[in-house]
């Protein structure tokens, strides 16, 4: 999968107000802080527990969800044309969208458009480095409990087990989810990873060990710890799935969900999808194929939902989209309206549309 390139323009007038918004008491950045176990608040007045909201810190999550990835206000290339207008086209497809904290105003207006809001928050290469994200953490904290009830769950990392090992992992989600998890209680958490041990020797897949220094913590072992930790709530999982083979998709997500079942939620990811031509490679059969390989066969296998990459992202000197680059549609886009209509993924929102502080 595709590393992506996010960038993060934090206002300096939010930043002030979400320090004066949030309780600094017990907001520390170290692994110490400890694994929530349950979504509810504290009683009122137990120490160091959060206050009870006078209404829930999450807006509600879609399940099945089906999220936009590659999407941003921060900069210009994540757009078609407009915020209105992609938010509208995104529609056909999807019900939610991941979007960069700091923006409040973006993530009113999609919630008018009826999608759902997930905050991306990757800030794993400044913590491996030593720098103190504790102030980034804060406001992602000052942002949800300023506007209750507008974001649906946060996703802390992209691919966390790429480059770092099972402690260092662990150490980083303690430091933003297990923060997280004590300052915004009942707003689910994620984290991106990839796990090569579910499709590895399976027909037409990679050899086990054979992938390398690179990815030798992507692994089921390291998940089983993360997932332990209790600082998530679920994965965005990528396995390493080979030749579009829409089968083993399904096989190696059946053993995913018995590995870590219910309630924990896995959301299955991708970049495969995406392209950066000006207009979709292939016809209808290699659309036909990446669907069935990348929407239909996760959740035939037991994926609650799908995070897709990339809506309209600049990578490495292209732009990757489902679209073609002038917004107009293709075989790719048609199939991946029908499949998420037929999951059921493309409806509204009850109490979504129009609301919001």
């Amino acid at each position: 999968m595709i590393a992506r390139h996010r960038r993060w323009l934090l206002p300096a007038i939010f930043s002030a107000l979400a320090f004066l918004a949030v309780t600094l008491g017990g907001c520390s950045s170290t692994a110490g802080s400890g694994p929530a176990s349950s979504s509810r608040a504290a009683p009122s007045g137990t120490a160091g527990s959060p206050t009870v909201p006078a209404r829930p810190y999450a807006a509600p999550l879609p399940r099945p969800l089906l999220l936009a990835q590659g999407v941003s206000s921060a900069n210009a290339a994540h757009l078609f044309r407009s915020q209105a207008w992609d938010f509208g086209r995104m529609r056909a497809v999807f019900d939610a969208v991941s979007l960069l904290p700091g923006d409040q105003a973006t993530v009113q207006r999609a919630r008018r458009a009826g999608l759902a809001a997930v905050l991306e928050f990757d800030y794993k290469v400044d913590f491996f480095a030593g720098k103190d994200i504790s102030a980034q953490v804060q406001q992602v904290v000052g942002q949800i409990r300023s506007h209750p009830g507008t974001v649906s769950a946060i996703d802390v990392a992209d691919r966390l087990n790429q480059n770092y090992n099972v402690q260092q992992g662990v150490r980083y989600l303690a430091s933003t989810g297990g923060v997280f998890h004590r300052e915004l209680p009942g707003v689910p958490v994620f984290v991106n990873v990839s796990d090569g041990d579910l499709t590895c020797g399976l027909p037409g897949q990679s050899r086990c060990g054979s992938f390398g220094p690179r990815y030798r913590f992507e692994t089921n072992a390291t998940l089983d710890t993360f997932k332990r930790s209790g600082y998530v709530d679920g994965f965005l999982l990528a396995d390493n799935i080979k030749n579009n083979d829409a089968a083993v998709q399904v096989r190696a997500w059946r053993a995913a969900r018995a590995r870590w079942p219910d309630p924990f939620i896995l959301w299955s990811t991708c970049s495969q999808m995406s392209f950066p031509g000006t207009s979709q490679p292939g016809g209808p059969q290699t659309a036909g194929a990446l669907v069935a390989t990348y929407m239909t066969g996760p959740m035939r296998g037991g994926a609650q939902g799908l995070a897709l990459w990339a809506w309209h992202q600049l990578y490495e000197g292209g732009v990757y989209t489902f679209l073609n680059k002038n917004g107009s549609s293709n075989d790719l886009w048609r199939d991946m309206a029908a499949t998420s209509a037929s999951l059921g993924m493309a409806r509204a929102h009850a109490g979504l549309q129009g609301r919001g502080s």
